[in-house]
């Protein structure tokens, strides 16, 4: 069962390059986006929502352990993951940016967030997480394997 825990609780995390987030996770698109990918064949729209459709259980931009949507192209939804950012929740999961309040969330489906008291460092993932979501920075720095 997918379980997302408060930002604070949570003492690092970082990107292997696993690929078990595009088995797991299903990737929901923006309209934008969507419409962006609707040529390769690999969306689909679900009750005015839209997704990248699986082929067996995984995602169809995978190759091997890495994404080949890169930069602009790749979802808002996955350069965030694991991180999940809503405009209300709890006191835990609160960070403050330019004056805003975001509530940040981690899921731990992912084998390599390491749960105990946040860090300087997972700050800084925060806050890029926020950066990404409110549009102030397109490409990730910080949450995503390094090579």
């Amino acid at each position: 069962m997918t379980m997302y825990v408060p930002w604070r609780r949570v003492a690092s995390w970082h990107c292997t390059a696993c690929g078990i987030c595009c088995y797991k996770y299903k990737v929901k698109l923006t309209f934008y986006e969507y419409l962006k990918l609707k040529p390769t064949g690999f969306v689909e729209e679900k009750t005015g929502r839209y997704y990248i459709r699986k082929i067996g259980n995984r995602c169809p931009f995978q190759v091997g352990r890495l994404c080949s949507l890169q930069g602009e192209r790749k979802p808002l939804a996955c350069k965030l993951y694991p991180f999940l950012i809503r405009k209300k929740g709890e006191e835990r999961a609160l960070f403050e940016h330019n004056g805003e309040e975001f509530y940040v969330y981690v899921c731990t489906d992912c084998p390599n967030v390491v749960l105990g008291s946040s860090s300087k460092s997972m700050e800084r993932l925060v806050r890029e997480a926020i950066m990404l979501y409110t549009g102030e920075k397109r490409n990730v720095e910080l949450i995503t394997a390094s090579f």
